[in-house]
């Protein structure tokens, strides 16, 4: 079966992205995927340090919390990123985790000896929450996580970007947000896990 990785990258428990991931997750769940939310913010990351020691074999020598999260990407199929949109970019939780996997650049491009093959046909999606009615906003984060995608050799599956949402928990009263979130998750499931 099928399985989805789930990242929190909000640095708010709960906050509207998360949530909007939930939902996302919940649509998963229904159709028997499973599902494992992980939330950076609970997670002691340390910045890459852009020492390239990765370089002699595609492994990060930084030890922390990350090593886990690198195992966790390789074996599942599907990787569902949601972050709030700040300065009409990720959040710079979501930043750390894809700056890491820098690792995995040196392995796919410098060593030839990827961690995922690309006919493994993993599967990326992100989701955004942001204050402002500014869809541009949310476009850089997509550029940014399709930049990401292809270096670690998943297929961009798609995005969703929800708007005027600001206050921690606020989507909660948009009832049609959630609905989005949702059906972007029955959507991603049907076309690339069942």
């Amino acid at each position: 079966m099928s399985n989805i990785l789930a990242i929190s990258a909000s640095p708010r428990r709960n906050g509207n992205s998360e949530l909007a991931l939930r939902s996302f997750c919940r649509a998963a769940e229904e159709n028997g995927i499973t599902v494992e939310l992980i939330r950076l913010q609970e997670l002691r990351l340390e910045p890459c340090r852009g020492c390239e020691l990765c370089e002699a074999d595609g492994i990060c020598v930084v030890k922390d919390k990350m090593q886990p999260l690198y195992e966790k990407v390789a074996a599942v199929k599907g990787l569902v990123l949601a972050t709030p949109i700040y300065f009409g970019s990720l959040s710079a939780q979501l930043k750390i985790f894809m700056d890491r996997f820098q690792s995995w650049w040196q392995a796919k491009y410098r060593l030839d000896k990827p961690f995922v093959r690309l006919e493994d046909e993993k599967i990326g999606y992100i989701i955004s929450t942001g204050a402002l009615q500014r869809p541009d906003f949310a476009d850089n984060a997509v550029a940014i996580a399709k930049v990401y995608f292809h270096s670690i050799n998943y297929h961009y599956g798609g995005s969703l970007s929800l708007q005027g949402l600001d206050r921690k928990g606020e989507i909660n009263a948009d009832p049609a947000a959630l609905d989005k979130a949702y059906d972007a998750g029955k959507e991603f499931v049907s076309r690339y896990l069942l």
